[in-house]
């Protein structure tokens, strides 16, 4: 039978005022039955209190016979004073420290995870780290940590996967509609549920719930214990946390607490996740659809309106999210009360990168008895950020700075920063058969040529001046059969007067001048190389077609290269 085991994290933050408690609560789920400890490298205050956890657990349990511990390793502390955080770190010589140490501490763990995914790091290398780390006995074995379905089929190329552990709750079913759960259990690898009862955000809700209060009162339990046997029905560890003795004892109960199948049918159909893991897909998908729904997939500003429009010709209703506003799971249940008054062909006109996303409006279809098509608009980065900076210069005239963006979004739902995109990226998983769509329909973007018929010249600054303000060295404009040339760079705070008095000897020769002035990090602006901003204003100004490019930095060849520009 599946143990329940003890989430350790608030542990450490009651040893500030009572580290006595802290040692008393873990020994008391111990005598409960409890077998499984979860803690890790970044459980406690702050860099300095780093495997903090870890020490707790090696203090109350000098004899580790007949437990298992489990640790987690990849996070760094970024930021200072109140904004400081941690962060994912999946380096390998990140990894290595914290595994180190953590066998300093308890020994070599029976099971180190990865804590999250990192994702300036590739997974693969995060992956091979561990195993090279299995294999050198830091750890008995080792396994991933707030992963998908796509990233721990990718992991597992690398490394061989011990355990996976998600949060997972009756308030948490993202990871059993993304299918890692699901996955998890197919391939036989043990499924480890963080939060069980929902984490610090929704504690008390099992108790405010009346079906778990009524369950609980018949069988002389308690809310949440409950809920934890629930979970261990469903094939999954739970890993509720505590801060007292008596609260980890209720983990033990829940161990040992077996649900009658009338209990276990009640809790299934309170709760999406008991039809998610235990009722077979191939049994919720309707046989033959009474209706269609279409869902997009694709990059924000890949091309979805036009599209829209175009499905809205041919008699879809349109549910869209930019009119509407929420969240992408507020879409899917507004489309289940659009079917439920009778719609037969809906198009939801929202992007949707994740399975999760996707599982919520799959499954809210096939309970009323439509099917669901995948439209999947396949426009690469660079053309969906054209797109985007085509449609600001639409409606507003202009490419819009970091400032200007923030003020715009509070009442334009199509407004967004350039990071949107990115971050779309980051979670990004590609559609799949599995999902259960009628089909994937693949759309290529496909922009036509530019109709322009003068020739541009793109010039890099640095081919005029290495550093500006400064003297120019105009032998890079000279001899240049064009119609319109810009010359353009990205030049932290560059004061706006001094570089156009600079660059007038340059003006004087016909050649215009695009600056992004704004700080380094993070993309906050349209403006800066590799993205359009600069570029794409003065092309459509000057109906250019034919483009050569002189430049030499990396984000100069890609900005030329996204414009089809000949680099010289």
């Amino acid at each position: 039978m599946l143990p329940v085991g003890l989430g350790c994290m608030r542990l450490s933050t009651d040893a500030e005022r009572d580290r006595e408690r802290a040692l008393a609560t873990l020994r008391a789920a111990r005598e409960a039955g409890v077998t499984l400890f979860d803690t890790a490298a970044a459980y406690g205050h702050g860099e300095r209190d780093r495997h903090h956890n870890e020490e707790l657990l090696a203090e109350a349990f000098e004899d580790r016979a007949g437990l298992t511990l489990v640790t987690k390793a990849g996070m760094a502390r970024r930021g200072r004073g109140a904004k400081a955080g941690w962060l994912p770190d999946g380096r390998r010589k990140a990894l290595f420290k914290d595994a180190e140490r953590s066998a300093r501490v308890l020994g070599p763990p029976d099971l180190l995870l990865l804590h999250a995914p990192d994702p300036r790091t590739p997974l693969a290398t995060s992956a091979r780290a561990l195993a090279a780390l299995e294999k050198q006995g830091l750890a008995l074995a080792v396994g991933l940590a707030n992963v998908t379905r796509t990233q721990l089929d990718q992991a597992r190329d690398h490394m061989d996967v011990a355990a996976v552990q998600v949060a997972l709750s009756p308030f948490d079913d993202e990871a059993a509609h993304g299918g890692v759960v699901a996955r998890a259990q197919a391939l036989g690898i043990p499924v480890l549920a963080h939060s069980p009862l929902g984490g610090p955000a929704r504690r008390g809700r099992a108790a405010r719930d009346e079906e778990l209060a009524f369950l609980a009162e018949a069988r002389g339990t308690t809310a949440e214990t409950l809920v934890l046997a629930w979970l261990r029905s469903l094939g999954v560890v739970p890993l509720p946390g505590a801060r007292r003795p008596e609260t980890a004892r209720l983990a033990g109960h829940a161990a040992r607490l077996v649900l009658r199948d009338d209990e276990r049918a009640l809790l299934d159909e309170r709760f999406p996740v008991g039809a998610l893991l235990r009722t077979p897909k191939g049994s919720r998908r309707p046989r033959a659809p009474r209706g269609e729904v279409v869902l997009f997939v694709g990059l924000p500003a890949a091309g979805k309106s036009t599209r829209a429009k175009a499905l809205e010709g041919e008699g879809y209703l349109r549910l869209s999210r930019d009119e509407r506003g929420g969240s992408l799971a507020g879409l899917a249940q507004a489309l289940g009360e659009t079917l439920d008054e009778g719609a037969g062909r809906v198009l939801l006109d929202a992007t949707h990168p994740t399975r999760a996303q996707r599982s919520r409006v799959v499954e809210t279809a096939w309970s009323r008895g439509a099917g669901v098509r995948c439209l999947w608009l396949k426009t690469e980065l660079g053309e969906a950020r054209k797109n985007a900076v085509a449609r600001m210069l639409q409606r507003y005239g202009e490419v819009l700075g970091p400032e200007a963006m923030k003020a715009a979004q509070k009442t334009d739902p199509t407004a967004f920063p350039p990071r949107a995109q990115q971050r779309y990226l980051e979670v990004f998983e590609p559609p799949q058969d599995d999902e259960g769509f009628e089909a994937i329909d693949v759309v290529p973007f496909d922009r036509p040529p530019r109709p322009g018929t003068r020739r541009g010249l793109l010039v890099e600054l640095a081919q005029l001046a290495p550093r500006f303000p400064g003297p120019l060295a105009l032998e890079a404009l000279e001899a240049a059969e064009a119609d319109a040339v810009l010359v353009f760079g990205w030049v932290p705070g560059v004061d706006a007067e001094a570089a156009r008095e600079a660059f007038a000897p340059a003006a004087a020769r016909g050649a215009e001048l695009a600056l992004c002035a704004h700080e380094a990090g993070p993309l906050r602006c349209w403006c800066r190389p590799p993205l359009p901003g600069l570029v794409l204003p003065w092309l459509l100004r000057h109906d250019v077609g034919a483009l050569v490019a002189r430049t030499t930095s990396a984000g100069g060849r890609a900005l030329a290269e996204s414009f089809g520009a000949s680099v010289r």
